[in-house]
């Protein structure tokens, strides 16, 4: 009976001791966003058997850009899916690097997506080609919003994420909303909510709402006053019929409004 007994309390006592530091090594995780990482069977596939047990046992960031060493020559190959595949890898096992997700985004709604349209493309019709070229910009997309759930205060990855409604998917009302939130955060740039402004100039039915922040960053000074902003700030004040006293647009700005718009 006392045989059987002593293994049991051993193992009692092991788990007392063992139990306080698992918790401390499960909340450092989790401050650091691995909890919500997915290491999957595609990540155990990328790195293979021994690279596997290597990220489980600490060395995730050697693995990661390992990963990302591989995915750049998926690159140098145009293979874009098997690119997609070590670019997740790389972000699972690195979710707080943000250099790691924005560079995964533009890789693909970028690179692998302007491929798609390229004369090489072995796809027979246009509209196959602007899916595929979609079908990737929404992966970028993907990557993006992954990065932000991992990485919610970076400004950094807000403002890629507006880039992308802006210049690749025309959602010019995403793209205010997503500068608007960028400028929101400690990392800001000061252009955002210029940036924010300008985007939602272009929304049908929020003229009025951009005028509004436009003229705002007006009236705080002359950082503000630039080609883009005195150009947009003449057209909604002409659109909206806003009374000649309370115009910014005057024989002044004239000139300036019709320089080519170089700095936004």
């Amino acid at each position: 009976m006392k045989s059987a007994i002593l293994p049991l309390l051993i193992l009692l006592a092991f788990g007392a001791l063992k139990a306080p530091r698992e918790q401390a090594l499960t909340a450092t995780q989790r401050s650091l966003g691995f909890q919500l990482a997915r290491l999957n069977s595609n990540t155990r596939a990328q790195l293979g058997q021994a690279g596997f047990v290597a990220a489980l046992s600490g060395f995730r960031a050697l693995m990661a850009d390992l990963l990302w060493i591989r995915a750049g020559t998926a690159f140098e190959q145009t293979a874009w899916s098997r690119m997609e595949l070590l670019l997740h890898s790389a972000t699972q096992l690195q979710p707080r690097a943000v250099v790691f997700w924005e560079m995964a985004h533009y890789n693909m709604a970028y690179d692998a997506a302007t491929a798609m349209r390229s004369g090489s493309n072995p796809l027979p019709t246009a509209a196959l080609r602007r899916k595929a070229e979609l079908d990737y910009i929404r992966i970028g997309e993907t990557f993006l919003h992954d990065g932000i759930a991992f990485n919610p205060e970076s400004s950094r990855l807000w403002e890629r994420l507006a880039d992308l409604y802006s210049r690749r998917l025309d959602n010019h009302s995403l793209a205010a909303d997503a500068y608007q939130r960028a400028a929101a955060l400690p990392d800001a740039m000061a252009y955002l909510p210029r940036f924010a402004a300008y985007e939602l100039a272009s929304v049908p039915g929020r003229e009025a709402d951009a005028y509004q922040k436009l003229r705002s960053l007006y009236d705080q000074g002359e950082k503000h006053r630039l080609p883009t902003l005195l150009r947009l700030l003449a057209q909604l004040e002409e659109k909206l019929a806003v009374p000649n006293a309370e115009r910014t647009y005057t024989k002044q700005t004239a000139a300036e409004v019709s320089e080519p718009p170089v700095v936004r």
